[in-house]
């Protein structure tokens, strides 16, 4: 070997390839002190993906909320139709106790809170059997088609009440025939008795006695709902049949109408009453 010559030198032309050098294994080099790892770089791919995931799930999470809102509108729609449906039927669909619960909680005479206690049912739904002669033929017409009654009385048991759901031929009729019931009460409460519907006895209790001539105040109001058939008339009087409240001479009229106007009033409140807890218990079906 020349002096010269580094270790693992091969001359040109000694390979067995015809003049080709032989590669010679690193490990019979050594390690090369100048020698440096170069590290793969990241794939410049990375940075572009997470940036289009993003991106397409800020463009398309308002879409799938504008769907989703869109499908619950829907769905509302579809239940408020179903109910529509039913409001016409309720009066025949819904139970006794639905109509006409066990308790009704109002304000009456001053604005005290009270308690009104159902005291029974009636079975007949006949138009004829729940109004007077005149009352039928005058006001109601052809434009009634059930009327279901109860009667209620106060917690202090001093007053009586019976409430009349008219189930009318169509939501004008009921709107007429709620009209002309407070166009009688509001002319008659000066002058004399003009009971709505007629009281509904109810044998065993409090409202036994309960009777066309202790029937004083009178109101009515409609149950305000899409397509609603309904108007509630009312009939308000003392629980005492010995009680006498009625129509005075002259000059003592005024008295007359100091003595109906409560009852009056408390028909109002209670008409009020009813007609929205019956609203919410239709609405709610």
């Amino acid at each position: 070997m020349h002096p010269d010559q580094s270790p693992g030198y091969m001359p040109t032309g000694s390979g067995q390839n015809g003049g080709n050098p032989q590669s010679v294994p690193p490990s019979a080099l050594g390690t090369n002190p100048g020698y440096q790892p170069i590290l793969q770089a990241k794939p410049k791919g990375g940075t572009r993906k997470v940036f289009g995931v993003l991106l397409l799930l800020f463009a398309v999470l308002p879409f799938l909320g504008t769907a989703l809102t869109a499908y619950k509108t829907y769905e509302s729609a579809t239940e408020q139709n179903s109910n529509d449906a039913f409001i016409p039927k309720a009066w025949h669909n819904l139970s006794s106790d639905d109509i006409f619960p066990a308790r009704l909680a109002g304000s009456t005479v001053g604005n005290d809170a009270n308690i009104w206690a159902r005291q029974g049912i009636a079975k007949g739904t006949s138009c004829k059997e729940a109004f007077s002669t005149d009352f039928a033929s005058n006001v109601l017409a052809d434009r009634c088609k059930n009327v279901l009654r109860a009667t209620y009385t106060d917690v202090s048991g001093e007053m009586v009440a019976t409430i009349g759901l008219v189930v009318a031929q169509s939501p004008a009729d009921a709107d007429a025939i709620s009209s002309k019931v407070e166009t009688i009460q509001s002319n008659a409460v000066g002058a004399d008795r003009a009971p709505t519907v007629r009281p509904f006895a109810v044998p065993g209790t409090e409202a036994a006695d309960w009777s066309d001539r202790m029937a004083i105040g009178g109101a009515s109001n409609q149950v305000f709902m899409p397509d609603s058939p309904y108007a509630v008339t009312i009939t308000t009087g003392p629980a005492d049949p010995a009680r006498p409240v009625g129509r005075l001479p002259q000059p003592w009229t005024f008295m007359g109408y100091e003595e109906r106007s409560p009852y009056r009033k408390t028909a109002q409140t209670l008409a009020e009453i009813y007609a929205g807890d019956l609203r919410r218990t239709v609405l709610g079906k």
